[in-house]
């Protein structure tokens, strides 16, 4: 076979050919040149960022005889044979396939022999976590105790799946992707070095369906010039990567936002009858929505306007949904049905948000056929509404943010430090307070704070009390008295805050208030740990001490014995207690 693949052939074969990754190879020329290199080296980073290149060329340089300033010749026999992969003393080795201890301790036995025919033996292990335990183990005493004329270099593209004594014992050089200009600049080098037609926005596009690979800027590279016909256009590559244009997705995007969803169903599935990728349609989407949040954020004007009227917030949500729906796309059967609903979730989310607030200083063409767009008259009015609403909700967000212990480093924390020791290690609540509410509580009250919770939480809502909302998802009354109410909290840092913050408390009182027409206290629970407070408040109330958590109620006069099954129907309700013999 004569023909050599594009990413074979512009391999690089010296440091001064990798492209972005400066940080490695000038400290691996600088140390070769000194005279310093390390026993061992960990290369990490993702696929086609030059790991096991960067390996041969520095098994190179240093058995080079003819090496300047750390690069090989690439002329005498030593790189040539390294090149070409005949040199008995650079050994290659995949870990994916090769994982287990035999294949270990046979590079352990060999190691102690010296170099055949270059000065250093150098062992390149591709993927290396995937070696077995083992594996690692039996390697790890060559690596602390290597002989003079090893070198081992491990390459990886999951560097938190190696053991921290492997780490410790290697040098580790993290490799990044490579930039987007610098992927251009290679291919538009390798398109002229072949003698190639090309357009610019078929090199762009490649570069950034690479993804910071430079191995798959390549090789995307070569599939579309051999689709092409020695001519590489935008629509070869989009053909061979799957992808759609984005023209063909403002047309998609503009169906959704005008709640054509029938129309858009209809030019998605032309799309896969072309031969498109949902994986690769949905990450396409994904930047499209980001090239519209950075078009309005610089105010530029773009000829992809599809969503260019909607407000920030919106789009911050549309990207969260495709997100979502990738995840679920890699996991699924049938990413059709995944993608129609993404679709219909995108139409519902800019039916039910706010209007589309164009920017003052854009003047889009198309803005105006944004659905739901504010009246002219009432467009200023609007925009200064939607501002101070905005303002509202991060003041809202913040504390709350403050209240969950995340503070401003220029802020001291206020009585961080004697809530904390007020409140007990282990506890986010009061089995004081749970027992006063217990005390007293009765079946109508709870009742009827069931029955309005959901109003409590739509009140709180309506009123943009984002704060409030947050805290209340996932909330229930369990127990209820004419003065209190016990909510049992999902998350332990809401049932924390609604007893600890006063704030917090009488905002959320003062909503129940609202609602029910009575002034009752709050106190917080956790859902897990609801049904031991329970427990034991009722076995403390058999042992007739319903009251030893409260130390204000001492000086009380002793209550009349009662009937504890039936107080405990009364609170908790008849269809939750169950009688036992305990014999």
């Amino acid at each position: 076979m004569n023909y050599q693949a594009l990413y074979r052939m512009y391999r690089p074969q010296s440091f001064d050919d990798v492209v972005g990754q400066e940080h490695v190879t000038k400290t691996l020329r600088n140390a070769i040149a000194k005279g310093k290199q390390s026993h061992a080296y960990i290369f990490s980073g993702p696929r086609g960022t030059g790991k096991t290149s960067i390996a041969k060329v520095f098994a190179k340089a240093i058995n080079c005889p003819n090496s300047v300033d750390g690069e090989p010749c690439n002329e005498c026999d030593i790189c040539k044979s390294i090149t070409q992969g005949s040199n008995s003393d650079v050994i290659e080795i995949d870990a994916a396939s090769n994982n287990g201890v035999d294949e270990i301790r046979n590079i352990r036995d060999k190691v102690k022999y010296a170099p055949s025919q270059s000065k250093y033996k150098v062992y390149i292990i591709d993927e290396v976590h995937m070696l077995t335990t083992g594996a690692f183990n039996a390697l790890l005493k060559t690596l602390e105790e290597p002989p003079a004329h090893a070198i081992f270099i491990l390459a990886t593209t999951e560097p938190h799946k190696i053991p921290p004594t492997i780490i410790s014992r290697a040098q580790r050089f993290d490799f990044k992707a490579i930039g987007l200009d610098q992927i251009i600049e290679r291919l538009r080098y390798v398109a002229e070095s072949q003698h190639i037609e090309y357009d610019d926005e078929a090199i762009a596009f490649i570069a950034k369906a690479s993804e910071g690979g430079m191995r798959d800027a390549l090789s995307i590279m070569d599939q579309a010039i051999a689709f092409g016909d020695e001519h590489l256009t935008l629509q070869d590559a989009l053909n061979v990567t799957g992808s759609v244009d984005e023209a063909s997705l403002n047309a998609l995007l503009n169906d959704v936002a005008n709640g054509q969803v029938k129309d858009a169903f209809a030019r998605y599935h032309q799309f896969i009858a072309e031969g498109k990728e949902v994986n690769r349609l949905i990450n396409d989407l994904i930047y499209f929505v980001r090239d519209t949040i950075m078009n309005k954020t610089a105010q530029r004007e773009t000829e992809y306007d599809a969503l260019m009227a909607f407000d920030l917030d919106t789009l911050y949500k549309m990207i969260d949904l495709i997100n979502d729906t990738l995840v679920s796309v890699r996991f699924s059967v049938n990413q059709n049905v995944h993608f129609e609903v993404l679709l219909v979730k995108m139409a519902e989310l800019i039916k039910e948000g706010d209007a589309p607030v164009a920017n003052p200083d854009m003047h889009s063409a198309n803005a105006h056929q944004a659905p739901s767009a504010p009246q002219p008259a009432q467009q200023n009015n609007d925009v200064s509404s939607a501002l101070l609403q905005r303002l509202e909700h991060l003041e809202q967000e913040l504390n709350a943010l403050k209240q969950q212990g995340v503070t401003s480093t220029n802020t001291p924390p206020k009585q961080k430090s004697n809530s904390r020791g007020r409140r007990r290690s282990k506890n986010s609540y009061s089995m004081t307070q749970i027992a006063k509410v217990l005390d007293s509580a009765n079946k109508e009250d709870i009742k009827l704070l069931k029955d309005h919770w959901q109003e409590v939480i739509d009140h709180a809502k309506n009123h943009n009390q984002k704060a409030l909302v947050s805290l209340l998802q996932n909330s229930i009354p369990v127990a209820a008295s004419e003065k209190s109410v016990l909510v049992q909290f999902e998350a332990e840092i809401h049932c924390e805050i609604v007893n600890d913050d006063d704030e917090k408390r009488s905002n959320l009182e003062e909503v129940v208030r609202s609602i029910i027409n009575k002034n009752v206290s709050v106190v917080g629970v956790p859902a897990d740990q609801w049904l031991q407070v329970r427990s034991e408040y009722i076995q403390n109330r058999k042992k007739g001490g319903a009251n030893n958590a409260s130390q204000e109620s001492a000086n009380e006069p002793e209550q009349q014995e009662v009937d504890i099954v039936q107080k405990a129907k009364d609170m908790f309700g008849e269809d939750t207690v169950h009688i036992t013999d305990e014999d």
